[in-house]
């Protein structure tokens, strides 16, 4: 279906779904369907805002974008349960159905990259791009409306933090980072917090391993064993 098609007909209607805390991408189907700036946005619009359920309507007013072009998308993450249709109603004569996201948190299970490793490493490539335009989005629409400025320090109604750092680190100063890093994460994971006065952060963080630079003598190539 094209994305200008026909909204989808009446999918199956879960009305009491709870979504899980993380829900683990483990095929590459579902990684490529997450792997899109705009259902990257879509998630996110969903997980910022739990109840009421979501129409496309109001996904659509929500990212600025015509109705029309999001119904392939809706479909999409349908087929791949990363949404769920949860209430259906009538409204003015015509039969609206609302949606879900299925899970407040979505990871890739590293199995994905060991089963089959070209289309994986292919379509992660497509998801690195898919991450980072929507956030590099996302942060100059904050510029542009205000939420962040550029000439304020650091307050509660405008924090902001960009950076990217180099570090050597043995295997076990690594893991030790990363450990503290997911736990600062856990600890700040307030995505099911109903506090009115709680909003909407984004974050990006990433720990890996850089490429083998030539005359490193501190990198060793990885070995065949």
């Amino acid at each position: 279906m094209s994305p200008s098609g026909p909204a989808p007909t009446e999918p199956v209607l879960f009305p009491d779904f709870e979504p899980e805390d993380v829900r683990y991408i483990g095929d590459v189907e579902t990684l490529r369907a997450i792997s899109d700036a705009t259902r990257m946005r879509i998630l996110e619009t969903m997980v910022q805002r739990r109840s009421p359920a979501w129409s496309v309507k109001e996904l659509a007013a929500a990212l600025e974008m015509p109705q029309t072009r999001l119904y392939h998308h809706v479909e999409l993450l349908l087929e791949r349960d990363l949404i769920r249709a949860t209430e259906r109603r009538v409204v003015s004569g015509i039969i609206e159905t609302r949606y879900s996201v299925s899970a407040l948190s979505f990871q890739l299970d590293r199995s994905l990259f060991a089963t089959d490793q070209a289309a994986g490493l292919e379509v992660l490539h497509e998801t690195l791009l898919a991450v980072f335009d929507t956030a590099r989005a996302e942060v100059e629409l904050s510029f542009r409306l205000g939420t962040v400025k550029a000439d304020a320090g650091p307050s509660e109604e405008h924090t902001f933090l960009l950076t990217r750092g180099l570090t050597r680190l043995t295997t076990e100063r690594a893991a030790e980072l990363r450990g503290r890093l997911q736990a600062l994460l856990e600890e700040f994971d307030d995505t099911a917090s109903d506090d009115p006065e709680a909003r909407a952060f984004g974050i990006v963080l990433a720990l890996y391993p850089m490429p083998p630079v030539g005359g490193d003598a501190g990198t060793k190539e990885p070995s065949d064993d």
